[in-house]
């Protein structure tokens, strides 16, 4: 089991920074995400055989919100080079120590409601790839027309496991327009891009040997090393040199032998701080006022105000007249923009950057 923590913590600002991303934050409950995350496949593996993957700066806090974990099995990146990266290494370690094993990918800072029906999907997707050579991932019957999400096309199915069926992998597709996003769902053909991943380890290291020869060539040397200062040592050189690229443009995207899996349950990746606004309480008016029932938290007034998602800490907040509006204020800075301009907030993070304003970071 691996679990991708490695976010830069952008998505939330200004309560996530870079030294405090979204997953190591209580997002949904009154738990951290990777916390959520790892209580969620306890009852599916033991804790010893879970790795996380996430970067030296986190590995304190992360180690302090997510205390299952043997500290042993938290895998370090010198630095973020997207997901294919991230997965080679978490791949030659698990094959170290068992080459038979089937690899569960897992994001670390996703919203999944129904435990049950996830935990059925896994252990359906487990059994397929147990049996066959494929790359499997998780697609998300579509509920609306998304544009935050990609989308996967469903081909020829390849057989039922548990009573779930199991597609080919015709077509990976990036974040649409609103339009072809609700062409996508007319068609009842394609599921949202969950982003998680099953199959043998040695599938995987199989296809990065093949549609990522210099990324497979560069790192597998490090298998004989990892978890000695010399290891580390080498895996710096290494990071140093390959490229960032992810798992679905470097393979999913190109290999054949891709299996689709239809999930069984309700998901959001909470990407921005309008879809948190989605899963939040709402009072009578459709706000989501995170404030008042933790000690640490300020005080909220939303006069004649709907739509709105609003998080204080330490000061009152008091908004009349606004409708769908993001308003966000924690440790040094305040953030205000209408909630479907959410995604921008990577702009902010942008100019932040440009203008050296790294206390904000």
């Amino acid at each position: 089991m691996a679990i991708m923590a490695g976010g830069g913590g952008t998505r939330f600002w200004p309560w996530s920074r870079e030294e405090r991303p979204k997953q190591i934050l209580p997002i949904i409950s009154n738990r951290s995400m990777i916390w959520e995350t790892v209580e969620r496949i306890r009852s599916f593996t033991s804790s010893g055989k879970i790795f996380i993957i996430t970067s030296r700066s986190q590995a304190k806090e992360l180690q302090r919100e997510a205390p299952q974990i043997p500290q042993s099995n938290l895998l370090l990146e010198p630095l973020g080079k997207n997901t294919a990266p991230c997965l080679c290494l978490a791949a030659l370690y698990i094959q170290k120590l068992n080459p038979e094993a089937i690899m569960v990918v897992l994001p670390a800072d996703h919203f999944i409601a129904d435990r049950r029906g996830f935990l059925r999907t896994l252990k359906a997707a487990v059994g397929f790839t147990a049996k066959r050579n494929f790359l499997m991932t998780l697609g998300i019957p579509p509920t609306e027309p998304e544009t935050g999400y990609g989308y996967i096309q469903k081909g020829e199915t390849l057989g039922k496991v548990k009573g779930i069926s199991v597609f080919k992998a015709k077509a990976f597709r990036e974040k649409p327009t609103r339009a072809k996003a609700r062409a996508y769902l007319r068609t009842g053909k394609y599921l949202w891009n969950s982003g998680m991943f099953i199959w043998k380890v040695g599938v995987f290291l199989a296809a990065l040997e093949k549609y990522l020869p210099q990324l497979y060539e560069e790192m597998r040397p490090l298998q004989n090393h990892l978890g000695t200062a010399r290891g580390e040592k080498l895996l710096e050189k290494v990071y140093a040199r390959c490229q960032p690229v992810s798992v679905d443009y470097g393979i999913m995207e190109k290999a054949e032998n891709v299996a689709l899996i239809e999930a069984q349950f309700h998901w959001d990746d909470v990407g921005s701080w309008a879809a948190l606004c989605k899963i939040l309480p709402k009072d009578e008016k459709g706000n989501a006022l995170v404030a008042g029932k933790q000690a640490k938290l300020g005080k909220i007034l939303a006069i004649d105000s709907a739509g709105c998602l609003i998080r204080g800490e330490e000061k009152l907040i008091a908004v009349i007249g606004m409708k769908g509006t993001v308003v966000v204020e924690a440790g040094n800075a305040f953030l205000v923009c209408p909630r479907d301009r959410a995604q921008d907030i990577r702009r902010v993070i942008e100019e932040l950057k440009n203008r050296g304003w790294t206390g904000y970071l």
